[in-house]
């Protein structure tokens, strides 16, 4: 709440137009088997929790045929869903032509890009056998959403060293910001993105492997060479960004967890940010390497978190956080490559998506990326104005000529 409006964003483009009134049967068994998003935040200052509340389903998933479906689009991603909200994730049905465009907006406390993933995979198989079959929506997960769960696969030794781990990884100082500008006046949501064709990405990440890098490095490499194009980051200057980690990565059967929120966050801090996108990928590559070596990576700060909402009322846990969190300006997160074959609904895969994470408070600036059909999309969405959104156009303009650089060494 003091650093973003904490809601998630999605949108799936299908090229048939889905049966509206089916699609709202499979919705409302998601809903009673994932009852926390159909809950209500019951605040208190000792300990608050979620109540399950009544809903209508009409209000859960919106309906309609815009005659501007960017105006529809924009209009419904720009909402904040209140906590003391009866639902906690909104789902609209935009048909245009012969296309339908669904589009969700949810708590991100209660669910991140990876539990998306999961729900929307099990929502399609659903809605499929349900048309096809006649068959009951029931593949729906009601499991765990524990944060404890990140540790249940763990040896008992490594468990226990992993309990132990208080001291948050050290976010190292960086005085690198977004050039966002400086007033509030007129600020609302702001959602820029950016889409690279499959050729420049697929030669790119060729180039990757051969430099033994990762897509999550070429992200968080281009996103410094970019944005060292627009402040002027010399190359000899140390930078640092933050990006997403999957504590997924910990669980052997995920299928048995619930749709809830497993991320964490790690750093990638270069003592050189290096003169060309290839030096800087190199740099970023040998970090994140040397990171992921960590058998803990990401898991470093949980237990303090749990001692501090456990051992204080939720006020005074409030208050140790707000002092104690900064939330990283620079960052990625990479929600990663979409199954088409999972997402189809009734044989129909995506033929479009968008994805953009929390609407950041400046000078924040998080970039969420995804891969479909070997195409990259690329948002960041902050609170903002006009002059910011033109300094995010210019930002991504910058991405992709830093990755059409790299697909081209």
């Amino acid at each position: 709440r003091n650093y973003m409006d904490r809601m998630a964003r999605f949108e799936l483009d299908y090229p048939f137009k889905i049966d509206p009134e089916a699609f709202k049967v499979v919705t409302a068994r998601f809903l009673e088997k994932a009852l926390v998003f159909r809950s209500i935040l019951a605040k208190s200052p000792i300990t608050p929790f979620w109540r399950v509340s009544d809903y209508n389903i009409d209000d859960a998933v919106i309906v309609s045929q815009p005659e501007d479906l960017n105006a529809a689009r924009e209009e419904f991603f720009s909402q904040e869903i209140p906590t003391s909200s009866n639902l906690q994730i909104k789902i609209a049905l935009f048909f245009h032509k012969e296309t339908t465009c669904v589009c969700f907006i949810w708590n991100h406390m209660c669910m991140d890009g990876g539990g998306f993933k999961s729900f929307w995979s099990d929502f399609c198989g659903s809605y499929t056998d349900y048309i096809n079959n006649a068959a009951a929506p029931v593949r729906f997960s009601d499991g765990s959403r524990a944060f404890s769960e990140v540790y249940s696969d763990l040896s008992k030794e490594n468990k226990a060293r992993a309990k132990k781990l208080f001291a948050a990884c050290v976010s190292p100082k960086d005085k690198h910001r977004f050039p966002f500008s400086k007033g509030k006046e007129n600020c609302g949501v702001v959602m820029v993105s950016k889409e690279i064709a499959d050729e420049i990405f697929i030669a790119a990440r060729n180039v990757c492997k051969k430099e033994s890098a990762t897509v999550n490095d070429l992200l968080i490499a281009s996103y410094i060479d970019a944005l060292g194009k627009l402040i002027d980051i010399k190359e000899d200057e140390a930078v640092s960004i933050a990006y997403a980690v999957d504590l997924r990565r910990y669980i052997k059967d995920t299928s048995r967890i619930g749709y809830t929120n497993h991320v964490s966050f790690a750093h990638c801090s270069l003592s050189q940010k290096g003169g060309t996108i290839i030096e800087t990928l190199r740099r970023v590559a040998s970090i994140n390497a040397k990171t992921k070596q960590d058998p803990f990576m990401g898991l470093h700060g949980l237990p303090l978190l749990n001692f501090g909402y456990k051992s204080m009322i939720y006020a005074q846990a409030e208050l140790v956080i707000k002092a104690f969190y900064k939330n990283p300006p620079l960052a990625v997160s990479n929600v990663g490559a979409l199954d088409a074959a999972a997402f189809s609904l009734c044989g129909n895969e995506p033929c479009g998506v968008f994805v953009a994470g929390a609407a950041k408070n400046k000078p924040c600036a998080m970039m969420t990326a995804l891969t479909l059909k070997d195409n990259l999309f690329l948002s960041i969405c902050v609170r903002g104005n006009e002059e910011d959104r033109k300094i995010l156009e210019q930002f991504f303009d910058e991405i992709e000529k830093s990755i059409i650089a790299l697909s081209k060494p």
